[in-house]
């Protein structure tokens, strides 16, 4: 009766010094999900681009916009997108659309500056 009882001391104490590195791996998961749907996001924000005359480009500008992980507009969205967009740039003739989409630290509630930022260059022809 003692035996069991010391083991299943033994094991609870092993169990309890392992759960804080259950808790990083499960904190690091979560945040390599959130930055590849943040890359996912801004992705399909240059995908949507593609498809716009050069000339409307500009229609796409928006700063910190709060979306869903879908991308959609939303007040309590887990990312904030950014788009910029510079004509005659880098060059005459060709438009760059940067996007950028920060990560709500799920922690905190505030985005702290971790982000995605994916960009492309656009031209007519």
């Amino acid at each position: 009766m003692t035996e069991t009882l010391v083991a299943v001391m033994i094991v609870a104490l092993g169990l309890a010094s392992a759960s804080p590195l259950v808790i990083q791996a499960s904190y690091a998961v979560r945040r390599g999900r959130d930055h590849y749907v943040a890359t996912t996001i801004a992705l399909a924000t240059l995908e949507r681009a593609r498809n716009l005359d050069v000339g409307l480009l500009p229609l796409l500008d928006e700063s910190n916009r709060r979306v869903d992980h879908q991308g959609n507009a939303a007040d309590d969205g887990q990312f904030r997108r950014s788009v910029a967009v510079q004509p005659g740039s880098p060059g005459a003739g060709l438009t760059t659309v940067t996007v950028t989409v920060e990560i709500l630290d799920r922690r905190r509630g505030v985005f702290l500056g971790e982000q995605q930022r994916v960009a492309m260059a656009f031209t007519s022809y």
